[in-house]
């Protein structure tokens, strides 16, 4: 995964995240996949691009760090796969806060 990330290189304010697999557990100790997500999902900070400019002109560094928990929204960004893993790209407006 860390090789994987350092090919990717966001731009503007793009961040790149993988989020957490969702998993169930049954009575009897079965995971089972989700097909659905619902409510605030777990992702963690891969990448981060260098920032943009807002409507003033001022140049805006996002306040979030690689490796930083953050929970964003189920359907926020866009998701694509690279070498197998799963990738979602968002902005940092779309990050509903930072785990600490």
């Amino acid at each position: 995964l860390q090789e994987i990330t350092m090919n990717l290189r966001p731009i503007l304010d793009k961040i790149i995240i993988k989020l957490d697999e969702p998993e169930q557990q049954t009575a009897g100790g079965i995971f089972i996949a989700t097909v659905k997500q619902d409510g605030i999902l777990e992702a963690e900070v891969l990448a981060v691009g260098p920032g943009t400019y807002d409507n003033r002109g001022n140049f805006v560094v996002p306040n979030i760090n690689i490796g930083d928990r953050i929970l964003v929204n189920p359907g926020t960004g866009d998701s694509y796969e690279l070498s197998d893993v799963k990738y979602t790209t968002i902005v940092e407006k779309d990050i509903v806060a930072v785990l600490q």
